[in-house]
C-alpha cells in the first residue's frame, strides 16, 4: 500500500471515528420540536446533488452528490427533518409528546455498532496514534480532532490546512495497520468514482482531475480505464 492510499484510508478512519457513539440525550425522550442539524441545503445544486454543465449532468462537488452540505459557522441553522430553517420551524404549532423511557436495547445498541467498527477497522490503532500525535505535535492533533473527527466548521488558511495534512500524514505513516470497514470503503470508493467520471465527462485530463480531487494521478487513470472497459465514455 503506497502512502497516498494509507493517507486516504486514515482520513476515512478519522472521519468515522465517532460514528458508533450516540448523541447525548436524557433518559427520557424530550418533547418533539425543531433542532439545528449539522447539514444545510446545498446552494450550488439546489439540493439536487447534480448540476448541469454544457448540457451534461455532473456530480455536485460542493456536497458530493448528497444535496446537503455540512453547516458552516456563518450558515443559518436548518432542521433537516422538517426541511426548513430553524426560525421557520420554531413557529410551527406542535403538540407535546409523551415521554417514553429509552429501552435498554436502544440505550446500548451503539456498543454493538462500536464493536463491529473496531473488529473490521483499525480504530484502536488510530486512537493510539492520535494520543502519540497529541504528545509530539499537540497543535496538529487539535486540528485533526476538531476538523476531521468532530467535524467542526472551520475556515482554514493555507498554513493551517498544511498543518492539518501533515498531522494526517504523520498518523498514516505511524499506523501499523490501516484497515477500513468494507462498507465504509465501498461507499467512499463509489463517491470517488462518481466524481472522477463526472469530471472526465467534462473533458478534464487525468492530471487535472487528480489535482482537483487530491488523488494520485495513477489511481485516476486506473479508474478511467475501468470505466472505459465497462463502456463509459471517459478518455484517459
Amino acid at each position: 500500500m503506497d502512502l497516498a492510499d494509507r493517507v486516504q484510508r486514515t482520513r476515512l478512519l478519522l472521519d468515522t471515528l465517532n460514528d458508533p457513539y450516540p448523541t447525548p440525550r436524557s433518559l427520557l425522550e424530550p418533547d418533539a420540536g425543531p433542532a439545528a442539524s449539522r447539514y444545510v441545503p446545498c446552494d450550488t445544486c439546489r439540493r439536487q446533488g447534480w448540476i448541469r454543465k454544457r448540457r451534461v449532468e455532473v456530480l455536485c462537488l460542493a456536497c458530493d452528490g448528497r444535496g446537503w452540505r455540512r453547516r458552516a459557522h456563518d450558515d443559518e441553522p436548518w432542521d433537516a427533518y422538517l426541511e426548513m430553517t430553524l426560525a421557520d420551524a420554531a413557529d410551527l404549532p406542535r403538540e407535546p409528546g409523551r415521554k417514553t423511557p429509552v429501552t435498554t436495547d436502544d440505550a446500548y445498541g451503539w456498543e454493538r455498532l462500536q464493536r463491529a467498527y473496531n473488529r473490521h477497522g483499525s480504530y484502536d490503532e488510530l486512537r493510539r496514534q492520535l494520543g502519540r500525535l497529541a504528545r509530539t505535535h499537540p497543535g496538529r492533533h487539535g486540528l485533526v480532532v476538531a476538523v476531521l473527527v468532530e467535524h467542526e466548521p472551520r475556515r482554514l488558511d493555507a498554513s493551517t490546512a498544511l498543518h492539518l495534512e501533515l498531522g494526517v500524514v504523520t498518523i498514516a505513516i505511524r499506523m501499523r495497520t490501516v484497515r477500513v470497514p468494507s462498507w465504509l470503503w465501498e461507499r467512499s470508493a463509489a463517491a470517488e468514482n462518481r466524481s472522477v467520471e463526472a469530471l472526465a465527462a467534462l473533458g478534464w485530463k487525468p492530471g487535472r482531475i487528480a489535482q482537483t480531487l487530491g488523488l494520485p494521478r495513477e489511481r485516476v487513470k486506473r479508474t478511467l480505464r475501468r470505466q472505459q472497459q465497462k463502456g463509459h465514455p471517459a478518455a484517459v
